[in-house]
């Protein structure tokens, strides 16, 4: 591609909650930024609403780009569900790989986001592919092969696939370090309004502590919304929670869409509240706020994140069952008097921006190690 041509990159996302495709908009909104005339287009299975509020214009096609893990909550998998929809994914159908190929021809690159879909139709358009991970689904898989012998074929099938792509760029924190690979910083979507405006607009005076709940694109159900009407410390956001806006009392619910940016928010709070997810890790890294996170039980990244957590950012560790029961509402007196600290590095999307920009008009070599 000569420099003075539009970047043509296609983007293979995975809808395992909403995570793959906040760092994915991350990288695209640097992309945007260092090159205005970016044409990017999205296949995924997650809302077009998302990437577009997030990124502007983008070519999008609906796709289930891979499977990952069936969800009963956002705390609990089902692993039969997930092999009866395995079974039904893999091996990719030659006639759609051969379709997707004939559409992507005319790309410059490919970014996979963790999706093997992605990986194979590249490989098949002989088009050059990113894998961009702070973890694989073999490796996922693996973590259940002891109760799950029937993961077994999926583990090495996604393996193989990955080993296809033409530059693997992992994202800190990474849970299977490859020293092939490019490592980068956390990434995060960018800020965009200012706090005291989005406060503002959600109409939380400057003075009283905001507490931001989220569970990422996981389906919550909420049975504890009685118990923050009274609360006389705090307000309590939640995005998700109701159809439309409303507000009673120290409880302020709004739709899972809504025109509040979510890194924004998260910037406008004072402590959040979450799951421990990738994307929800980076944009409370990002704005310095303090958080309590739920673990993930079963779910093998969980010691990674909540390691990464320990040692890096201001938080406490709940237990998965209080989110039912209720009793981390318990923990925000604590909780806000950890206060916001000064942003942490989320670097990683201009990292990697450069790095697609850099293989497309120079095409080099997969570099290995942290980016400088």
């Amino acid at each position: 591609m000569q420099d003075t041509e539009p970047p043509r990159i296609a983007f293979f996302v995975s809808s395992h909650g909403f995570g793959h495709a906040a760092r994915a908009c991350a990288v695209m909104q640097s992309l945007r930024r260092l090159r205005p005339d970016s044409e990017l287009r999205v296949y995924t299975e997650t809302p077009a609403w998302f990437f577009r509020d997030s990124v502007g214009a983008v070519d999008y096609r609906p796709l289930r780009t891979d499977i990952g893990l069936v969800q009963r909550s956002p705390m609990l998998e089902d692993i039969p569900a997930t092999l009866e929809q395995l079974a039904a994914f893999l091996p990719f159908r030659p006639a759609l790989v051969n379709e997707l190929a004939r559409q992507i021809a005319d790309q410059d690159l490919v970014v996979c986001d963790i999706s093997p879909l992605g990986l194979v139709v590249a490989a098949a358009a002989g088009v050059p592919s990113v894998l961009l991970e702070n973890f694989t689904w073999d490796w996922i898989y693996r973590a259940y092969l002891g109760a799950h012998p029937r993961l077994a074929p999926y583990v090495d099938a996604m393996a193989t696939i990955n080993s296809r792509a033409d530059v693997h760029v992992q994202t800190e924190p990474v849970c299977r370090p490859d020293p092939a690979a490019m490592t980068v910083a956390p990434i995060a979507r960018q800020l965009r309004e200012p706090r005291s405006a989005v406060r503002d607009r959600l109409g939380v005076e400057p003075d009283v502590p905001l507490v931001l709940v989220s569970m990422g694109g996981v389906p919550a159900q909420y049975p504890f919304l009685a118990r923050l009407r009274d609360r006389q410390d705090c307000v309590c956001l939640l995005p998700g929670a109701a159809t439309e806006r409303r507000r009673e009392g120290a409880l302020l619910a709004l739709p899972a869409r809504s025109d509040f940016y979510h890194p924004d928010l998260v910037n406008a709070c004072d402590a959040l509240v979450c799951k421990a997810g990738y994307s929800t890790l980076a944009e409370a890294r990002q704005a310095g706020v303090p958080l309590a996170w739920f673990p993930r039980e079963h779910f093998p990244e969980s010691p990674v994140l909540d390691a990464f957590i320990e040692r890096e950012m201001p938080g406490i560790r709940l237990q998965p069952s209080d989110w039912d029961e209720g009793a981390w509402i318990d923990r925000l007196p604590p909780l806000l008097a950890l206060g916001r600290r000064p942003p942490g590095d989320t670097s990683g999307a201009d990292q990697v921006a450069r790095l697609l920009l850099q293989q497309i008009v120079g095409g080099s070599s997969n570099p290995a190690g942290p980016a400088g």
